[in-house]
């Protein structure tokens, strides 16, 4: 069954709004973006949280001293790594680690494989940009790995074209982020929901 990672949380409301319509996790930023979180605002939303919901924190070339006082701060279940993260940096993380690569062509999966995530993450490649372009990608190339390792597929994902690639890829999980929201930002309590809801449908499918 594919997950649902709500990505670019910033309040209690929208982490709830994530919760109550079924995502696995939400996603909380703390690398330069317009959805960066305050370490202090996000302990005290997860916090009120509690274990109701899987936390990821999403860094960026962030100190590994630094990324293990904000995981503990936090208190968060996993991270996700955008940067240029060497292999060896995953095994200073305390929690477990998704590890991001950007797709701009086909994969060595031996050199991909140096890394040893808990997961995979695949989003779309801009120059200059680490994430959150909400650009889509020619999801073809991930076929061969979707098939053997833990993947979730992220970048340009909403309500029109999630149920194609949970049909052409089967990923362990998607990650959405501008596609749930409103036109001028913010999470949108009825496209978390809508977008959920064709995720799982689709998904029952292979049940």
């Amino acid at each position: 069954m594919t997950r649902v990672k709500i990505c670019g949380i910033r309040c209690l409301e929208e982490a709830i709004a994530a919760r109550e319509a079924g995502a696995w996790a939400i996603g909380q930023v703390f690398a330069p973006s317009p959805r960066r979180l305050e370490v202090d605002v996000a302990a005290a939303i997860n916090r009120k949280l509690g274990r109701t919901i899987l936390k990821i924190g999403v860094f960026v070339n962030e100190e590994v001293e630094d990324l293990r006082r904000i995981a503990a701060s936090c208190r968060l279940d996993m991270v996700q790594l955008h940067g240029d993260e060497e292999p060896a940096y995953l095994e200073e993380v305390s929690v477990p680690v998704i590890k991001s690569f950007r797709m701009r062509g086909s994969l060595e999966l031996e050199q991909l494989r140096r890394w040893r995530p808990w997961a995979y993450l695949f989003d779309s490649y801009r120059p200059g940009v680490y994430g959150g372009t909400g650009e889509s990608f020619d999801w073809s190339f991930l076929q061969e790995i979707a098939r053997q390792e833990r993947i979730i597929l992220a970048g340009g994902l909403n309500t029109e074209n999630v149920g194609r690639a949970i049909h052409q890829l089967r990923p362990m999980a998607v990650d959405v982020s501008s596609g749930v929201e409103y036109p001028g930002g913010g999470k949108d309590p009825a496209k978390i929901r809508e977008f959920i809801n064709i995720v799982q449908e689709q998904a029952a499918e292979y049940l």
